[in-house]
């Protein structure tokens, strides 16, 4: 029981940690590729164990990332990086997801890869990202239940609104102390 139970724990603990989507955030034709991306990318305020974002370009104008936080723990995404005016993002959806061997096939054939959405800005040196604030989002939500589909899921958002309407509602809300959180700071790691 608790190798089936612990895998669904942490599922739930991603999903109250962020804000997923079952839309992506992106249209095709929103999607841009750039160079200076690629790479990895170590956070600034942790220097003793420092998150790092690699990212590589695949080849469906899409990256392949590698989210590396505390104590080695991995976690692998494609990323689609967009543009919204002059907005960068990343849309983020898992592509590896362990379950417990001995888990019924039908528990993993039920969770579905959520799309998430980071705020992004970057130079050759320096890369800032931006999860959803999901508090915030479940506060806005709380007082405008009609603003954007969703649905609730053991008291965390899940959105279930179309793309168009997932751009509107992200490009109204980019003030600071709404839709976004604090972004983290990254350095480019230096070449080996």
């Amino acid at each position: 029981m608790k190798k089936i139970l612990l895998p669904l724990l942490a599922i739930v603990a991603l999903i109250a940690a962020c804000v997923p989507s079952v839309n992506p955030f992106y249209t095709d034709k929103d999607v841009i590729t750039d160079a200076r991306l690629a790479g990895t990318w170590l956070e600034d305020e942790d220097k003793d164990s420092p998150a790092s974002w690699k990212f590589e370009t695949a080849t469906n104008h899409s990256y392949a990332v590698v989210l590396t936080e505390d104590k080695g723990k991995t976690g692998k995404f494609e990323g689609h990086l967009f543009k919204l005016g002059a907005e960068l993002f990343l849309d983020l959806t898992p592509t590896e997801c362990e379950y417990a061997t001995n888990q019924a096939g039908t528990v993993s054939t039920a969770m579905i890869p959520g799309h998430l959405l980071l705020r992004m800005k970057f130079t050759e040196k320096k890369l800032s990202l931006a999860f959803c604030d999901p508090e915030w989002v479940k506060t806005f939500l709380e007082k405008n239940p009609t603003a954007i589909a969703h649905r609730k899921v053991d008291g965390s958002i899940i959105l279930t609104a179309e793309t168009a309407a997932l751009q509107t509602f992200v490009l109204k809300h980019l003030a600071e102390g709404e839709l976004f959180g604090k972004a983290g700071d990254y350095q480019r790691a230096a070449a080996k």
